[in-house]
């Protein structure tokens, strides 16, 4: 979704800080973002608060409800997406190994 975004609006944007958190991601109030989603998707009770407070900080009370909004969502996809076995595409499994992502088999692309 963040790389399809970052083509439709021109914006530029670090798909590799996902995986590598000394890389910035190119986008406003990014590394505070990106450690918000990692704290809730680890469900980390320690670093939530920083990260958290971090987000109230740079986007105020709005960005930490919309973050929250936007990794809840995150997650209930790609849940539901697993849960019902939907395969990873050739765009995606290209993206996963330039990223060195491990795309569990059952959701590899069949053919």
């Amino acid at each position: 979704m963040l790389r399809v975004s970052s083509n439709r609006t021109g914006r530029p944007v670090e798909l590799r800080s996902i995986v590598d958190s000394v890389t910035h991601p190119l986008l406003p109030r990014g590394p505070q973002l990106l450690a918000f989603a990692d704290a809730a998707v680890l469900r980390d009770v320690d670093e939530m608060p920083v990260a958290r407070a971090a987000v109230f900080a740079s986007a105020g009370p709005a960005g930490v409800v919309r973050a929250a909004g936007c990794a809840g969502n995150f997650e209930m996809m790609n849940r539901l997406l697993d849960a019902i076995g939907v395969k990873v595409n050739a765009p995606g499994m290209t993206l996963a190994d330039g990223l060195g992502l491990d795309v569990p088999m059952h959701l590899r692309p069949t053919s």
